[in-house]
C-alpha cells in the first residue's frame, strides 16, 4: 500500500514545490503525529491484509525532502513502513540523487517509480517560483531518458541491493507529447536501450 499526505492539499506546500527549507518542515510535535499516524496505519494493514506499506516521498507534500523522509525513517518501525522511490519526485522535490537514496535507504526500498526530470525546467521552477502543479505542467518530470535521472546507475544500485519489487514507469503525458501510448512507446523504448 502506497501511503502519504494528498500532493498539493497544503497550500503553503504546494506553492514551496522543489523549494522547500527546513524552515518549512513540520514541527517536533507534528512529526510525532505524523509518524505515530504512519505506523499506526502500516501496522493495521500488515496486520489484516498481510502486506507492506510504503511512504511515497512527493512534491506538494509534508515528505518532500531528503531530510524529511530521513527524519520519518527514523521515527518509524523498518518492519512495516518503506520507501516508494520515486525517481523524479526525490530529484526534483529531494534535491537528492536517486541512485545514493537507494543505497542509503536499501532495506527500505520496497516500490520504485521510474519518472525522469528536466533540470532546465527544474531551474526555471526555482527561479520563477513556480508552484507544484505548475511545475509539472511546464513538464518538469519528462519521458525517461529525457532528463537527469541516471536510469542505468538506478538499475545497478537496484541489483546491487537485491531488489525484486514492481518498477513502475510514471508519465504526466503533456500536450505536444503525443498520446500516452506514445509516450509509453518512447518510454519503453528508453528502457530496452539501456538493458531494462
Amino acid at each position: 500500500m502506497v501511503l502519504g499526505n494528498d500532493p498539493y492539499g497544503n497550500p503553503h506546500r504546494t506553492m514551496i514545490s522543489g523549494r522547500v527549507t527546513p524552515a518549512d518542515a513540520m514541527s517536533d510535535a507534528e512529526w510525532r503525529v505524523f509518524a505515530e499516524g504512519a505506523n499506526h496505519v502500516a501496522r493495521r494493514v500488515m496486520d489484516e491484509a498481510g502486506i507492506r506499506t510504503v511512504v511515497h516521498q512527493h512534491i506538494g507534500t509534508l515528505v518532500e525532502t531528503e531530510a524529511e523522509a530521513r527524519r520519518l525513517f527514523d521515527m518509524t518501525d523498518p518492519s512495516v513502513l518503506g520507501l516508494c522511490l520515486d525517481t523524479g519526485h526525490w530529484t526534483f522535490g529531494a534535491g537528492g540523487d536517486p541512485v545514493a537514496a537507494v543505497r542509503e535507504f536499501r532495506d527500505r526500498v520496497w516500490h520504485v517509480h521510474f519518472k525522469d526530470c528536466d533540470p532546465a525546467v527544474m531551474e526555471a521552477s526555482r527561479a520563477n517560483r513556480w508552484d507544484g502543479p505548475g511545475s509539472v505542467g511546464h513538464g518538469v518530470f519528462c519521458e525517461l531518458g529525457k532528463g537527469c535521472v541516471d536510469f542505468p546507475g538506478m538499475l545497478e544500485a537496484l541489483d546491487d541491493i537485491g531488489y525484486d519489487g514492481w518498477i513502475v514507469v510514471e508519465q504526466d503525458v503533456l500536450p505536444g507529447m503525443g498520446s500516452p501510448r506514445e509516450s509509453a512507446r518512447r518510454n519503453r523504448e528508453y528502457l530496452r536501450s539501456i538493458g531494462a
